[in-house]
């Protein structure tokens, strides 16, 4: 599994935060990370422990979300609905789990912290999510196989793991 971010948030914030917690979750739980930078807006990226590309909206578009199958199962919308606002892609600042086969499980598809969005945002959230799994991995993503979990299980329903 690998947590892709789709840089920059538009607030300098949220994106210094973001890369902070993805080194975490690279040192401190050996989880693959890396970035799409499609919205360059905050100076350069250095020491990342991962892949940095610099793709377009439109190809990660194209490439993660369009005519996604599993990634149409996680979210409550359509990859249309939730990243095309008006004929205009808004991907920037969301994260995503990504398979080995290179296939987007999961993503958030609202930007920052669910303060200011409708009651139940947060599992939306790209920064709730990453605080998640940054403090707490097996809340959100087992520890062991790295399956992703809906937050309230008390084992792994895809290896088994129990829960601490």
């Amino acid at each position: 599994m690998i947590l892709r971010y789709y840089a920059d948030a538009d607030v300098r914030e949220w994106h210094d935060h973001t890369l902070r917690l993805f080194r975490t979750l690279h040192d401190t739980h050996d989880i693959a990370v890396e970035i799409d930078r499609i919205n360059e807006q905050h100076g350069p990226i250095t020491d990342f422990p991962g892949e940095i590309r610099s793709p377009t909206p439109e190809d990660v578009y194209e490439r993660d979300l369009k005519r996604n199958r599993a990634l149409n199962q996680t979210i409550d919308q359509t990859p249309s609905e939730a990243f095309k606002r008006y004929g205009k892609l808004n991907i920037a600042g969301n994260v995503a789990v990504v398979d080995e086969e290179g296939t987007v499980q999961w993503a958030s598809t609202l930007p920052g912290y669910a303060n200011g969005y409708r009651p139940g945002a947060a599992s939306l959230t790209a920064m709730d999510f990453l605080e998640d799994i940054a403090t707490d991995p097996s809340n959100r993503l087992c520890v062991e196989c790295l399956s992703l979990l809906d937050g309230d299980e008390t084992f792994c329903p895809n290896c088994g793991y129990e829960f601490p």
